[in-house]
């Protein structure tokens, strides 16, 4: 019977809602930081924040007390034609800590990732976030040069 109880008691913590946070930073203090910055910034989930940029949607995941902050944004008006795979190799190798891929719904997906295990601080949200946009430039940038992709 003990056994059981332990086991229920174990059941009901683990069910039990947590905020998101990346080692000690919450959800609700990323979107506090980055709302200041006059971007536009709401709840998806529990564990993901939507943040308006231009006509771009970037989602930050915060996933757990000591996990990944990932930032990613679906370009749904980039068709990459018979040349993508190429184009995508390309921008991939050129850039550092993002990474560009092509989703199952077939759009292109920019995503960059921080492990913050080791402890991150807003500071260090605020300047992944705006590396992050700089990738999303440099991809659309990159699209646009290309004749044809």
């Amino acid at each position: 019977m003990r056994k059981l109880v332990l086991f229920a008691a174990a059941l009901m913590m683990a069910a039990a809602p947590v905020a998101a946070s990346a080692a000690g930073v919450s959800k609700a203090q990323i979107a506090s930081a980055i709302g200041a910055k006059g971007y536009d910034v709401s709840e998806l989930n529990p564990k993901m924040l939507s943040v308006n940029v231009g006509e771009h949607k970037v989602v930050i995941a915060v996933d757990g007390s000591d996990a990944d902050v990932s930032y990613m944004t679906f370009l749904d008006d980039v068709r990459l034609g018979d040349g993508g795979h190429r184009f995508l190799s390309k921008f991939n190798s050129e850039v550092k800590f993002g990474r560009a891929y092509i989703d199952r719904d077939g759009d292109v997906v920019i995503q960059m990732d921080r492990n913050s295990s080791g402890g991150v601080t807003l500071g260090n949200i605020e300047s992944d976030f705006e590396v992050f946009l700089l990738l999303i430039s440099k991809f659309l940038s990159d699209y646009r040069a290309q004749a044809s992709v």
